[in-house]
């Protein structure tokens, strides 16, 4: 027993000797270098940003989506809650069945009828990765060899460099007559931001390269409701030989300048005695005695700005598009209703439009970055434009210049955060010189929180757009072998109003949308306008809820038009997928059986014009009360996801009344086999 108490007194004596000299305690002595592993990295962790800087540095970064639930969205017109009018394949025109309107204020480049397939500077994301980031998507059919293969890959190449592309190829024959579809696309950007931050450059390019079959729908509906052939092939459809091609290509830079350094030197002075040492004589102590006031030591010292004065931003963007529609037989009946034909022939009608366009911006961003929680921003800045168009001239037998545009808008935008429960924004444009002068777009928003930090019981937003739009240059003017248009619209105003509720992953809201003067395509396939002011009111839901293995995602929207005669929208549409995820081998993988259900009441859809790629307006035909099932099994292994899917599956009751467009039934039931690997290396 004395042994062991003098042991254990020897080893608390030198315990406190020990910490009595730990150099953490002296803070003469040098600190030891201490060996503390630091924390793990999630080296698989992956964020991205959008093409502008306003949104790296407003908003927070994005992750991205790695649940299964979303994995086996091979098909893009799938991966939103909406549903689509389409063309019986992949890849072909395509419009959203409930109302919207795509224009943007200014000179229109957008190709509405195939938006959701063009990559532009808007889809362009920028990955922020640990390691290099990779993904590939791979997916086949079991029977007419329709594949999908996308790869995107980002990393950092060096401290302030990230670059990333995107490459995707997409090829469908189509089990209809002249109904393939084959689209590629190709994008590149690259971000740096030096090491102080006071400036950052960005830089794209894209491509894109559709080519479409267009087959005009088939002669008689009956032909495919009654079943009586099981060889869709055979059906006779309206074109055999007409083929579209949609290329675009485009490339920019989005750059800023911090107008002040993000730090600045304060001077600090202090006052310095003199050293009295034993070799100062008499005479230099009463000199030191008479100037030991004045003596004061001057230092610098490096602080952060506390305000900035903004940033000046240069944004230049190019952009082509060329549009060709050949077909070997433009005599054909389809075609009979509407002009006399230049060539009766041949059909090479082609238009090409290009756009320059400059943006010089000043706002007040300095080089904090917020994720939704700026308490003050605003811009201001000036957007020039010059715009070229050349069509396919028949009596010369070329394409040719038909006009120039330019034009010069003014816009300007500000949020405000009050009271970390209020966001007001609001933004501007104004067209001041040149081609739509006078139009100008006008949009607000306010926020609100419900509750409190440790209560949130979620937010609403009111959005309101007043908006005056010009018709384009597209309806103002056509001339092709089919068709040939000279129009002086009056300038359309919509004003649009929006209330929404969103608690955790749940959404509620009602939207309305007045329009005068509203610009159409009528039962002629032409442009038309309407005299006078209707609306179209909606309400609308959208949720995505995971209880236990169970998930839930679904939208459901009602809509009605004050004036169905110019607008046809079926009253009610909706999209409800369900899934559950059952664990497997020790939790080493994941096996998730869904089923996916879209649905939307008759309703006289519009038509699909294939020489002018546009949706008009008809009377004859109704389409809709038609489930559409898709049914999928997959697994996840790892970073990969294998899953199959057979879709449209409502046609094992035998009922054919499955159309998604006029005359353009819905895609046939068939099987799915697709992957969905991440790689990080």
């Amino acid at each position: 027993m004395p042994r062991r108490l003098c042991v254990i007194t020897i080893f608390l004596f030198s315990s406190i000797l020990g910490f009595s000299q730990n150099p953490i305690q002296d803070s003469i002595a040098p600190q030891k270098t201490r060996s503390v592993p630091a924390p793990p990295i999630d080296s698989t962790f992956v964020t991205y940003n959008h093409f502008s800087f306003d949104s790296i540095f407003l908003t927070g970064n994005k992750v991205i989506d790695t649940l299964d639930f979303h994995a086996l969205s091979h098909e893009i017109l799938e991966r939103s809650n909406m549903v689509y009018s389409t063309l019986s394949n992949t890849g072909l025109a395509h419009k959203p069945m409930k109302f919207s309107y795509l224009k943007s204020t200014g000179f229109d480049m957008g190709l509405p009828a195939f938006s959701k397939y063009l990559q532009s500077e808007r889809d362009l994301v920028s990955y922020q990765s640990v390691l290099p980031y990779s993904e590939i998507r791979y997916v086949m059919t079991s029977g007419d060899k329709e594949q999908h293969l996308n790869f995107r890959f980002g990393r950092q190449f060096s401290r302030r460099l990230f670059i990333s592309f995107a490459i995707n190829s997409d090829y469908s024959p189509g089990v209809f007559r002249n109904n393939k579809s084959e689209n590629n696309h190709v994008w590149i950007n690259a971000l740096y931001i030096t090491e102080n931050q006071r400036y950052g450059a960005t830089a794209y390019f894209f491509r894109n390269k559709l080519e479409m079959q267009e087959n005009g729908g088939i002669v008689n509906d009956e032909s495919y409701t009654s079943h009586s052939e099981t060889d869709n092939s055979v059906i006779t459809t309206n074109l055999t030989d007409a083929t579209t091609w949609v290329k675009t290509t485009g490339a920019g830079l989005d750059h800023y300048f911090n107008l002040l350094p993000r730090t600045t030197q304060v001077k600090i002075e202090e006052e310095t005695p003199p050293l009295l040492g034993d070799s100062i004589s008499v005479d230099s102590l009463l000199f030191v005695r008479d100037s030991i006031a004045d003596t004061t030591a001057i230092r610098y010292e490096t602080k952060r700005r506390k305000f900035t004065l903004g940033r000046i931003c240069h944004q230049f963007s190019f952009q082509r598009n060329k549009l060709i529609y050949n077909e070997s037989s433009p005599s054909v009946a389809f075609y009979q209703p509407f002009d006399t034909l230049f060539n009766t022939a041949k059909t090479t009608d082609s238009t090409i439009v290009q756009s320059f366009r400059n943006t010089l911006k000043w706002s007040s961003l300095g080089y904090q970055k917020y994720n939704d929680d700026i308490p003050f921003y605003l811009y201001a800045g000036l957007t020039h434009g010059f715009y070229n168009v050349r069509r396919y001239d028949y009596l010369e037998a070329e394409t040719i210049p038909i006009r120039n545009y330019q034009q010069l808008s003014v816009n300007g935008g500000v949020i405000v955060n009050l009271f970390k429960s209020t966001r007001i924004t609001g933004q501007a444009e104004l067209v001041t010189l040149g081609y739509q002068i006078g139009d100008f777009d006008i949009k607000g928003q306010w926020k609100q929180f419900v509750g409190t930090s440790t209560r949130n019981w979620g937010f609403a937003t009111f959005d309101v757009e007043v908006k005056r739009q010009s018709a384009n240059w597209f309806e103002e003017s056509y001339s092709s072998n089919h068709f040939r248009w000279e129009n002086e619209f009056k300038a359309a105003t919509y004003l649009y109003f929006n209330l929404k509720y969103n608690y955790k992953d749940y959404g509620i809201g009602v939207r309305q949308t007045s329009i005068a003067n509203y610009i159409y395509f009528g039962t002629d396939a032409r442009p038309a306008q309407h005299d006078g002011m209707f609306s179209i009111r909606e309400a609308y839901l959208s949720f995505y809820q995971k209880l236990w293995r169970f998930e839930m995602e679904g939208y459901a929207c009602v809509q009605k038009a004050s004036d169905e005669e110019v607008v046809h929208l079926p009253l009610f549409m909706g999209r409800l997928k369900v899934a559950y995820s059952q664990p497997m081998f020790r939790k080493a993988a994941t096996l998730q059986p869904s089923l996916t259900v879209q649905y939307f009441t008759k309703y006289r859809a519009d038509a699909y014009m294939p020489a002018t790629r546009t949706f008009h307006l008809q009377n004859e035909v109704e389409i809709g009360n038609f489930p559409f099932i898709d049914l999928a099994l997959s697994i996840k292994v790892k970073k990969a996801n294998i899953y199959v899917v057979y879709s449209n599956m409502f046609l094992l009751t035998g009922n054919y009344d499955a159309f998604i467009a006029p005359h353009y039934p819905m895609r046939s039931s068939k099987f799915f086999i697709g992957v969905n690997w991440r790689l990080f290396n």
